[in-house]
């Protein structure tokens, strides 16, 4: 979902800021009513576990990949304009250091993920939700509903973006940037999330959700929404272990994305989604896992151990998260539309002009969430080695996503010991 540079023709990637430079300011403005003690380091996980999650990819149908955003769940926490800061501030930073979206795409790509999707999620979560108790199994569902609904809205205005260049910007029957056009772009980016991708934001929303209503329940009761204040009972939760809840929704999940994949694939197991899993180096794949696993038996109770004691249980777990995503290595190929020039040239058999003077305006120091040292870059490296650098490239920016988004929110919070306008500390 991420736009690289050279797909948007400059006078369309610098139009979109018209609406996303407006809704940063106004969420600046909005977000400073739930700042406090708890709020703040709160926003810093919560911006840092989107910017894990999109860093985790999934194969989808057509051959490609696809990720989750996050959007919504921390617009069910803390308020879509919330949201707006906590993915705009991740998005930034995987452009600027990443290389993961273009530099001169940041407008769209924040106006897709950091705007359309936690408002819509959200409105779709209110309206399914509306009158349940706080903490009741309704809200959850609602959340991975909303999600779902929210990240598929996202993914059709990228690929109406794409799609309409085409139209505006072509010399001699040749597309200048995006060569994809809207019966096309438009069908296969929602297909790629409809049936993917906003599975699994469902999926991360709605057990997020439920996780927080069990073990934090205080972040859904006591944090009302910066949106629209949620008024409707606190309820109860319902009796059921989180752990069965966890392994039904994971595993009913799991069930649907293979019915798909071996739905295109004519029931071929190793053609799954469209693509030759034979590529795949398993051997380096199970040396990846085991070193990566070692790695997260020390970051997961460091950052139990750092982390303020209110968060530190969530911020564990977001931490387990990025452990596990360099698991998104493993699918072969590339999300759509996020081709590089070599992929568009075997595509369409020629490569628009404006794409490729545009497509290297910009160099990320961590490209592809690498490290740019031998060991991890080079060209007969098993995978295990980029395993790792992608595992410490995203430390790195789990890191920078969560310092900068907590200095951000100190910064408009103002004076420290200043009392939040929704009442003060809680």
């Amino acid at each position: 979902m991420h736009i690289p540079d050279g797909y948007l023709a400059p006078a369309v990637s610098l139009a979109l800021a018209i609406p996303t430079v407006p809704a940063w300011a106004l969420a600046s403005h909005k977000v400073k009513r739930v700042l406090n003690n708890r709020t703040v380091p709160l926003l810093a996980i919560f911006s840092a576990l989107s910017f894990t999650i999109m860093m985790f990819n999934v194969p989808v149908p057509g051959g490609t990949t696809a990720h989750g955003v996050g959007g919504t769940l921390i617009a069910v926490v803390l308020g879509p304009w919330a949201a707006v800061i906590a993915v705009s501030t991740a998005l930034v930073l995987q452009a600027l250091f990443f290389g993961d979206g273009g530099v001169l795409a940041i407008f769209a790509n924040c106006l897709n993920m950091a705007i359309i999707l936690p408002f819509v999620g959200y409105a779709t979560y209110r309206a399914l939700a509306a009158g349940s108790p706080v903490l009741s199994t309704r809200r959850a569902v609602a959340a991975g509903i909303g999600a779902y609904v929210g990240i598929t809205i996202a993914a059709l205005a990228v690929g109406i973006e794409l799609g309409i260049e085409p139209m505006l910007f072509s010399e001699n029957g040749r597309a200048l940037y995006s060569p994809y056009g809207l019966s096309t772009a438009v069908p296969a980016i929602l297909a790629a999330h409809a049936f993917g991708a906003s599975i699994v934001e469902g999926l991360i929303t709605g057990l997020g959700v439920s996780y927080l209503q069990r073990r934090h329940p205080e972040y859904l009761t006591s944090l009302r929404g910066i949106f629209a204040p949620d008024a409707d009972a606190e309820g109860a939760v319902t009796s059921r272990p989180l752990s069965q809840v966890v392994v039904a929704a994971v595993a009913a999940s799991v069930a649907v994305l293979a019915v798909l994949g071996l739905a295109e694939s004519g029931g071929d197991p190793a053609r799954m989604f469209g693509v030759d899993w034979s590529h795949v180096d398993w051997p380096s794949v199970a040396s990846m896992l085991l070193v990566t696993g070692l790695i997260g038996t020390v970051v997961v109770p460091l950052s139990y151990l750092l982390l303020p004691h209110n968060v530190r249980r969530v911020g564990a777990a977001f931490a387990a998260v990025a452990v596990v995503a360099p698991l998104g290595l493993i699918a072969p190929g590339f999300a759509y539309g996020e081709g590089g020039v070599g992929n568009v040239q075997a595509a369409f058999g020629y490569v628009p002009s404006g794409l490729n003077s545009l497509s290297g305006v910009f160099i990320a120091p961590l490209a592809g969430y690498n490290m740019p040292l031998p060991f991890f870059s080079e060209a007969n490296a098993p995978l295990w080695h980029a395993g790792i650098g992608y595992e410490l490239a995203g430390i790195i920016g789990i890191l920078a996503v969560g310092g900068a988004v907590y200095a951000i929110a100190r910064l408009l919070r103002g004076e420290p010991d200043r009392p939040a306008a929704t009442g003060g500390e809680r």
